[in-house]
């Protein structure tokens, strides 16, 4: 069995990104979304259904396993696991240093561990942030992460991230700096898994850093629109269904050898604020 005909699983799917991508994996077959609100997840089932797509939704909270285990067992009453796009995560701007870690990075894995053991030449697909780049991993951190089911998860990984030195930072608040280190963890993440998802029939795994794109997320930093537009080389943002595109380009058939990586699509943002750019 080919793609076709599979179950497209998408945690996180009610908004933004997800539901774009979504979206697009109709065209593969049913599509499961999962995510937290209740309204929301009726309101993007409305969506999806409007766009022709066959559409599931079940409430899942990825930092919950036991939520986690009846969304996954829920997917397979529906069909065999084609593409898991893991687009359920949490904003500085919006959630508690502990939230950002229990959904980012402990909520990353258990989607990974929970879909595994259904995985049969299937690609995961996690959402990481360009921000990631911009948390330097220590081996402390490191080894703290090989460990995300430990008890003292949450605390440990708090421990160790640095107070930033740059005001700019700073005035984002504390979280901004428990974001960046979960953003990290989740390249690091879907790396470290890279031979484990193979075995599951030369199933794939890579995850995608978007920069700035407009969604409901960036709506809440309205303040800061104008500069984080101009920190692009288009001095704008990207919009939910490019993203898509990408996503569905890099799911089909014919990019077998793409696994391991993390791929940016931030326009530009990172090279410019680390690379003096020819004038």
């Amino acid at each position: 069995m080919g793609k076709e005909r599979k179950l497209q699983v998408v945690t996180g799917g009610t908004s933004g990104m997800g539901l774009a991508t979504a979206k697009a994996l109709g065209v593969y077959g049913p599509v499961l979304i999962g995510g937290r609100n209740k309204k929301r997840l009726e309101h993007a089932m409305d969506e999806l259904k409007a766009a022709g797509v066959e559409a599931y939704g079940k409430n899942c909270d990825i930092s919950d396993l036991e939520s986690l285990r009846e969304f996954a067992t829920y997917a397979v009453s529906i069909a065999p696991i084609g593409n898991v796009v893991n687009a359920a995560g949490v904003d500085f701007d919006n959630a508690s240093s502990e939230l950002i870690v229990k959904i980012n990075m402990q909520g990353t894995h258990y989607v990974l561990e929970t879909f595994l053991p259904y995985l049969d030449h299937s690609t995961v697909l996690n959402y990481s942030s360009i921000t990631g780049y911009y948390y330097q991993a220590k081996k402390e951190d490191i080894e703290v992460w090989k460990h995300p089911d430990a008890e003292d998860f949450c605390e440990k990984v708090l421990a160790l991230i640095p107070e930033p030195t740059d005001p700019r930072v700073a005035r984002l608040g504390p979280e901004y700096g428990t974001y960046t280190c979960s953003k990290r963890f989740v390249i690091w993440y879907t790396m470290a898994n890279v031979v484990r998802v193979a075995q599951k029939n030369n199933s794939r795994i890579f995850s995608i850093a978007p920069g700035s794109f407009m969604t409901p997320m960036l709506e809440g930093q309205e303040a800061y629109l104008d500069s984080i537009a101009k920190g692009t080389a288009f001095g704008g943002v990207g919009e939910s269904e490019e993203m898509a595109d990408l996503i569905m380009k890099l799911l089909s058939d014919g990019h077998e050898y793409l696994t391991g990586c993390d791929i940016i699509m931030d326009g530009g943002k990172f090279a410019m604020s680390t690379t003096e750019q020819f004038q």
